[in-house]
């Protein structure tokens, strides 16, 4: 049975302005019921960070960007908050991180950091398929890096006044993982084009606007390891559902032409239907945003106000012939299965003709 945004909101209205420790799970006060964690699987350049925010921007969420980079590179490197704010210097943040764990200890971020690749990585999903199997050890494990989210994602719950926490960390396994600890977990799969993810990975010297180091770029992969990345993350997030996760699938082409019916249906699909009221800043091929606190992610992460939605295809003139090719052919059986249509555009197929 599914459950309204307004019904998820309304227990947590108090935590907007609560000082009590126990809302972040610390020791003293009543706890606060643990938020539902929206978490957006799929692959890099997909159109992540924009549906994160645009869902961040509905009453009773927060968006929070990539968290999984929280352990791994943006506390230690002091990067940018989507705010614009050093990590270190965002009051947003700091408030977080002293209701989780009075601040942002180094050993606490190592020991996450440390339990992440032990439990969190793709090479641990077979493990995380088959839990009962997997041992002591890694059943610990798994427990010890969910208590250390849980703890976190109440915090930001607790300081945004928030019930769902939008995390677009991406990974399918990481969903998981947090899931077999017990977590709230209901997973929006984002699918873009194959092709416009390949093309757009394959782009080098793109600077990561959150890094402090000019020198920082964004990964770039070869068409081909691409495309073979696409459909590992894809396959892996198709089994999400059959662990007991609530998922529902998103086409990033789908989003951009017609935002509200997108994110109207994908809340309905995890169990979370929103008002029309709740979706007013989803418009016809745009959505308006204001400043947001997420970590990571694409150069959209520092752009607010009204911003117009275009569908990414300069794939279709810049990805080569032989690299389509490829890249189709490694893509092929998810294509047809999540209807990709396989051939160029209309105006593409005329211009042919003629």
């Amino acid at each position: 049975m599914g459950v309204s945004v307004v019904t998820a909101l309304a227990g947590s209205q108090a935590a907007a302005t609560g000082t009590d420790p126990g809302a972040a799970g610390l020791p003293g006060g009543s706890p606060r019921p643990a938020p539902i964690v929206v978490y957006i699987a799929g692959s890099g350049r997909s159109g992540s960070t924009l549906l994160e925010r645009a869902l961040g921007e509905i009453p009773g969420f927060v968006n929070v960007g990539e968290l999984i980079d929280l352990y791994r590179r943006t506390a230690a490197q002091d990067e940018r908050c989507g705010c614009g704010a050093a990590f270190a210097e965002c009051p947003f943040w700091a408030r977080v991180g002293d209701r989780a764990f009075g601040g942002w200890p180094e050993q606490k971020l190592a020991a996450t950091h440390r339990l992440q690749s032990r439990v969190a990585r793709q090479r641990r999903m077979p493990r995380l398929l088959a839990m009962p199997l997997a041992g002591h050890q890694f059943r610990a494990d798994v427990a010890a890096y969910g208590a250390s989210y849980d703890v976190l994602y109440r915090a930001i719950a607790a300081e945004a006044g928030a019930a769902c926490v939008v995390d677009a960390s991406k990974w399918p396994v990481q969903a998981l993982a947090l899931a077999r600890a017990g977590l709230d977990v209901r997973v929006i799969h984002l699918v873009r084009d194959v092709r416009g993810v390949a093309y757009s990975l394959g782009k080098r010297d793109v600077s990561r606007p959150h890094a402090v180091r000019e020198a920082d770029v964004m990964s770039h992969l070869s068409p081909a390891m691409a495309a073979a990345r696409w459909v590992a993350v894809q396959s892996q997030a198709g089994l999400l559902r059959r662990c007991g996760l609530r998922v529902t699938r998103m086409r990033y082409e789908e989003f951009v032409r017609d935002p509200r019916a997108a994110v109207e249906a994908a809340l309905a699909g995890i169990g979370l239907a929103a008002p029309p009221a709740h979706l007013a800043h989803l418009g016809d091929g745009r959505i308006a945003l204001g400043s947001s606190h997420g970590l990571s992610g694409n150069p959209s992460r520092f752009r607010d106000g009204e911003i117009t939605l275009r569908a990414d295809e300069t794939w279709r003139a810049g990805l080569s012939r032989r690299d389509r090719l490829v890249v189709t052919a490694i893509g092929l059986p998810l294509m047809l299965r999540y209807g990709i249509a396989t051939g160029g555009s209309a105006a593409e197929k005329q211009d042919a003709h003629d």
